[in-house]
């Protein structure tokens, strides 16, 4: 019996299930999340789907989304608790670790090579282009659950976002022919479009307005990114949400081949996002810092202050850049 069919078999007979994804949510986790919660409560199971943080307008639209809960509104203690879209269970949120001795079994479902395999059951396969690539695998082991059209928009949702509009190197030939299973099934492409291309907030334009006149190039035109300062986001009004997609800027500059974000999440706290094209593995740069994720996308946190945070990560990467000798 292969993973999705063992896993499938334990959630045929599930009673009281947690499904819970990582703070920052993306399209990837909020879309997995939705199509397993949706799925699961076809078969009669008492679900609640849990993420650490608000689902960003832009993922609104996806049907579910309004009863997404906190890790502390949860109303019952599970049997079952699946992870989606996660490296480790620390960033399920605070709390979720001591799950562990409690619940009976923790399944765990991602695509990031840096995973930790902290499950009962590990389904983990870095090759998927999304982890709602696993979700799907995982449905079509399920006898008597019909993937409706609010579950194949969710999933198409997360494919079409983690693959950047099947654009990333981590879109195959499979992955096409999965978007299209679930376009059969009823994804709906043009709410999709919409709501993810068509719909973007003006805050997202005046941020990119603010940011653009911080973009730094090094090594040659090799590396460049973008500085988001907590006082700009302030100043805005500003959320997290209107920084997505931003590190594609830096990237998409002819020559580079690393882009990086480094936004001030508080005083002494930075997010890093980091792209790369097709040689440097950034995930092995985000690893350098407690980070993770996947070659060609990555990210971590680091404590200290912006500089101190660009200073590290910028001589990472050019570091990486010339011991492999693809500068000169």
């Amino acid at each position: 019996m292969g993973i999705a069919a063992e896993i499938a078999a334990e959630l045929t007979q599930a009673k009281e299930v947690v499904i819970a994804s990582h703070r920052l949510p993306d399209g990837d986790c909020i879309g997995s999340t939705l199509a397993l919660a949706r799925a699961l409560g076809q078969l009669g199971a008492r679900v609640a789907a849990v993420i650490g943080d608000p689902v960003p307008e832009m993922y609104s639209f996806l049907p579910g989304s309004k009863e997404l809960l906190f890790p502390n509104q949860v109303p019952f203690l599970p049997s079952l608790l699946i992870v989606v879209d996660c490296t480790d269970l620390e960033r399920v949120e605070e709390g979720f670790s001591s799950w562990r001795q409690k619940v009976r079994r923790i399944i765990n479902i991602d695509h990031h090579v840096s995973n930790t395999f902290f499950g009962d059951l590990n389904f983990v396969d870095e090759g998927a282009a999304a982890t709602g690539e696993l979700i799907y695998a995982v449905l079509k082991e399920i006898d008597g659950i019909c993937i409706d059209a609010a579950i194949a928009t969710a999933l198409y949702t997360a494919l079409v976002t983690d693959t950047g509009s099947f654009q990333f190197e981590n879109c195959q030939s499979r992955t096409l022919r999965l978007a299209a299973e679930l376009v059969d099934l009823g994804a709906d492409l043009a709410l999709i479009r919409e709501n993810l291309w068509e719909n973007k907030p003006l805050l997202s334009i005046r941020l990119l307005a603010e940011v653009l006149p911080t973009l730094s190039l090094a090594y040659e035109g090799k590396v460049a990114w973008l500085v988001v300062r907590q006082e700009v986001m302030e100043k805005l009004g500003a959320k997290g949400e209107h920084a997505e997609g931003l590190v594609n800027y830096p990237r998409s500059i002819a020559g580079v081949e690393v882009g990086a974000v480094f936004r001030e999440l508080e005083p002494g706290v930075i997010k890093v996002a980091l792209r790369s094209k097709k040689q440097l593995d950034v995930n092995e740069v985000a690893a350098l810092f407690g980070g993770g994720g996947h070659k060609r996308a990555a990210g971590c946190l680091i404590r200290g202050s912006l500089e101190e945070a660009v200073e590290q990560v910028i001589k990472a990467v050019g570091e990486r850049l010339n011991h492999a000798g693809r500068l000169y």
